[in-house]
């Protein structure tokens, strides 16, 4: 057997196949994808030239990810999840939770690509598959919380608290997208309006 055959046979065996990825070239893939998704929206991504923006081959490129889906829910996920927040007490987790949603709106570049991934989804299927999942588990925090103050029997045990999530995440995403007021007030009032509507009667 060859030597190169030999070692690719033994390094396969130790479970080492080719180099380690390098997280600075994965940032880089990252930061070019989200700077043309940003210019040019999810359309005009191409595996080409965002590898010519981010210094590396197109097989560099499809080593890390098969497509162009792929490649953008990366750029998503990119972004740092809700940290889960536990006060035992609803309001206060609630709205220490949009606040955080806020603050990575406003340093991350997320809300442009949140947009422009939410209308792709009607036409690709593929990406609903991948991204619902990712969306769920970036609310799961706020689930949490519901989940947490119905325990404590703050919430209606027959709460549907999926739809309870949406109704809180909801507004405040649709006035990032056109607008509207998104200040500590207008929080407080959106966390009063659905915990209040979903409180056990006293």
């Amino acid at each position: 057997m060859p030597r190169n055959a030999r070692e690719m046979t033994a390094s396969r065996s130790n479970g080492r196949v080719g180099r380690p990825r390098d997280p600075e070239v994965d940032r880089a893939i990252i930061a070019a994808t989200l700077a043309i998704i940003n210019e040019h929206g999810y359309d005009g991504i191409r595996i080409a030239d965002v590898a010519e923006q981010a210094g590396v081959s197109k097989a560099t490129m499809y080593r890390r990810w098969a497509s162009k889906t792929d490649l953008v829910v990366a750029a998503l996920q990119s972004a740092p999840p809700l940290s889960p927040v536990d006060t035992g007490d609803l309001r206060s987790d609630l709205r220490a939770l949009l606040n955080q949603f806020l603050e990575l709106t406003q340093s991350a570049p997320i809300v442009g690509l949140l947009a422009t991934l939410a209308a792709e989804r009607q036409k690709d299927p593929r990406l609903a598959r991948v991204l619902d999942p990712f969306v769920a588990e970036r609310m799961r925090p706020i689930t949490q919380a519901f989940q947490r103050a119905m325990s404590r029997g703050e919430v209606a045990p027959d709460a549907d608290l999926g739809l309870a999530t949406t109704i809180l995440g909801g507004p405040v995403v649709i006035r990032l997208f056109f607008g509207g007021a998104t200040d500590t007030h207008a929080i407080d009032r959106l966390v009063d309006l659905v915990v209040n509507a979903h409180a056990l009667p006293s």
